[in-house]
C-alpha cells in the first residue's frame, strides 16, 4: 500500500518538476505572456485610433469643433469675448 502511494504521488510531482524546470516550459509561458499584453495593447491603440478617426471627421466637418479645440487646447479667447476663470475652493 505504501509502495502505491509513494507511485501515486511522486509521478505528477516529477511531473510538474519537469514542467516548471523545463526551458521549453517557460519559453512557452513567457510567449503566452507577451502575446497576451500585446492583444490587449492592440485593444487599446484600436480605441484609441478610432477617437482620433471620430475627430478627425469632425474637424474636418464642422467648423464649431475646430473653434471648439483652438479654445480649449491653445486656451484662446475671440474678440470680444470675456474668459471666465472658477477657482476650486
Amino acid at each position: 500500500m505504501m509502495k502505491y502511494f509513494k507511485i501515486r504521488y511522486s509521478v505528477p510531482a516529477i511531473a510538474v518538476l519537469f514542467l516548471l524546470f523545463n526551458g521549453i516550459a517557460l519559453k512557452i509561458y513567457s510567449n503566452y505572456k507577451e502575446k497576451c499584453h500585446l492583444i490587449s495593447k492592440i485593444q487599446s491603440l484600436k480605441q484609441e485610433n478610432e477617437k482620433y478617426k471620430k475627430s478627425l471627421y469632425y474637424l474636418e466637418t464642422k467648423n464649431s469643433y475646430l473653434e471648439i479645440m483652438v479654445k480649449s487646447e491653445l486656451g484662446v479667447i475671440a474678440e470680444g469675448e470675456i474668459e471666465y476663470r472658477f477657482i476650486k475652493s
